[in-house]
């Protein structure tokens, strides 16, 4: 009995995951819903360079025909805002993957007062992984989600 207790590999203890690591995967996981075409790229960075050019091309013409006077003037006026925020927001998302791909350490040390909110991102976002939230909430979940990491990102960063 003594030699089996001697010889007995100690199970391995759940290590958790330090926030700056469960903010990496939130982030992760946005990268990949905003690129679908990623999975073709088999680089996310490259993927997100790509799309980030392309959405200023379209950002440049739309400044472009933007006229006050005119109701399709004024449509250009709206899509390039729209397209501002989009280009802001992808532009925040990589930025975010690169600082917390870095330096872990740093990023963990940042984030001290935004543990709780993490948390309850993670937590959300591994029950619906899970399946526990309607199909039809999906898309819902996924914009309210990009936009509560937003807002930690935009405060540490």
């Amino acid at each position: 009995m003594f030699i089996h207790t001697l010889f007995k590999k100690s199970k391995p203890e759940p290590t958790e995951t330090c926030y700056a690591e469960k903010l990496l995967d939130l982030v992760l996981q946005l990268l990949e819903k905003e690129l679908p075409e990623h999975l073709a790229h088999h680089h996310i960075l490259f993927t997100a360079n790509f799309k980030l050019e392309s959405l200023n091309d379209s950002l440049n013409h739309h400044r472009s025909q933007v006229n006050h006077q005119l109701k399709l003037g004024q449509f250009h006026t709206q899509m390039y805002h729209q397209l501002q925020k989009q280009v802001s927001d992808l532009q925040m998302l990589v930025d975010s993957y690169m600082e917390l791909n870095i330096n872990m350490k740093q990023m963990n040390h940042r984030l001290h007062f935004h543990y709780d909110q993490i948390n309850y991102l993670h937590y959300n976002y591994i029950l619906f992984m899970e399946g526990r939230f309607s199909d039809s909430s999906s898309h819902l979940f996924w914009q309210t989600l990009r936009e509560d990491v937003l807002v930690i990102i935009r405060k540490v960063l």
